[in-house]
């Protein structure tokens, strides 16, 4: 019989240890349930805030207060007209700043001269806090559909430029070089290796733009406008109606969700290649 080592038998029983699958709990198996389950928590302190008097009830309403106010501005029609009005403003910002961020990102990127002449002046745009900026735009552009759309994307193009210059710049060189040294055209490397291999960075400040969207399109109604959520909130400010303001509140909210998944379900279905 052949005798073993000490030392191979501790190191046979590393392998084993390594490769054998841990335990996992109950998230590992229903990661799923983990949105739910932190939604029903937080309902749940809801209603026990707004239950025991701690905080007013014109200030705090109850859930079901809410999803009754909810519904009735759903049945009638007003909801929806606000809220089509808001994701159009926000859709068309965020499409304007996607367009010259990713563009502006990629000449920064590619030309180290032009990241050092206009870095400065890109980050001072982001000095300013867009509450304070926004009643000048809103001056200059009037109080249509423009000046929200400017608004909305201002906000989001910062984070587009970035994420779109931090993912060209994390390619390795070798690869382009690579690519050019094949007889790969400017657009055959755009396509073919950057794009690719940027993406997930450019995704990931696009599920940042989404959502800051509907924030840039409710500050300017916020200033000055005759619809959308954000002119529903004020209109329920003023009047005390503090359920109305939670009803638009959350229909945002869910708005600005849905665009976060569904640039999540596009992220999973183009990078496949991982």
């Amino acid at each position: 019989m052949l005798s073993v080592s000490p030392a191979a038998r501790r190191a046979e029983s590393q392998l084993v240890f390594v490769a054998t699958p841990r335990p996992r709990g109950p998230w590992g198996r229903w990661p799923w349930l983990l949105s739910p389950v932190a939604g029903a928590t937080g309902l749940l302190v809801w209603q026990g805030l707004a239950q025991s008097g701690l905080i007013a009830a014109y200030l705090l309403p109850t859930p079901g207060a809410v999803a009754a106010r909810w519904l009735v501005l759903a049945n009638n029609g007003v909801l929806w007209h606000h809220a089509s009005t808001t994701l159009t403003e926000a859709l068309l910002g965020f499409a304007a700043a996607f367009v010259v961020g990713c563009g502006l990102g990629y000449a920064i990127a590619r030309a180290p001269i032009l990241d050092q002449a206009l870095g400065p002046y890109v980050a001072a745009t982001q000095a300013m806090p867009m509450v304070a900026l926004a009643p000048l735009v809103v001056v200059w552009f009037g109080l249509g559909l423009l000046s929200k759309v400017l608004i909305c994307a201002l906000i989001v193009f910062f984070p587009m430029l970035v994420n779109t210059v931090a993912g060209l710049r994390s390619i390795d060189r070798t690869l382009l070089d690579a690519a050019q040294s094949e007889g790969a055209s400017a657009w055959q490397r755009l396509w073919r290796v950057e794009i690719p291999l940027g993406l997930r960075t450019l995704l990931s400040g696009v599920k940042m733009g989404v959502t800051l969207s509907m924030t840039g399109a409710v500050v300017g109604e916020f200033v000055a406008a005759d619809a959308g959520l954000g002119y529903l909130m004020n209109l329920a400010r003023t009047a005390y109606d503090a359920p109305m303001v939670f009803a638009a509140a959350l229909t945002m909210a869910g708005v600005a969700i849905a665009g976060y998944l569904v640039v999540t379900v596009l992220e999973r279905a183009l990078i496949t290649w991982e």
